[in-house]
């Protein structure tokens, strides 16, 4: 029985996609919800980011900006499988991004009704003052 669980664990492994290397051949997901929830997470994003070795925010209009690209692996149904940040050089807001996300947004994603696991792509921001 826990040699098939491996087999079965093992074989839907290898069938995921590779994570892609290039953003621009990655489909956006329109209108998500997370791209403008985001910013409400800022505060909770600034505490992490001060935390950790952090230095990708920008000086924006006297204020901090972070904008995170993400890939999100997304069955057909529009199940969540797997959050990658690609671009926030913080190993800690990858993090916060990949539980904010898991926690609060994984049914926020459109169906393709593909019968295979595909790569979409988002962005997410945040903004504080210091």
């Amino acid at each position: 029985m826990i040699t098939a669980f491996l087999m079965m664990l093992a074989t839907s492994t290898s069938e995921m996609p590779a994570v892609p290397t290039r953003l621009d051949t990655v489909p956006v997901i329109e209108n998500w919800q997370g791209r403008s929830l985001s910013p409400r997470w800022s505060f909770d994003a600034q505490k992490v980011y001060r935390r950790g070795e952090c230095h990708s925010a920008v000086n924006w209009r006297g204020s901090q900006l972070l904008e995170v690209d993400v890939l999100f692996l997304l069955a057909g149904d529009g199940t969540l499988l797997k959050v990658v940040p690609v671009n926030s050089e913080c190993a800690e807001i990858d993090n916060f991004i990949g539980k904010r996300v898991t926690e609060r947004l994984k049914s926020s994603f459109p169906a393709s009704g593909s019968a295979e696991p595909q790569w979409m792509k988002s962005q997410v921001r945040f903004l504080w003052s210091d």
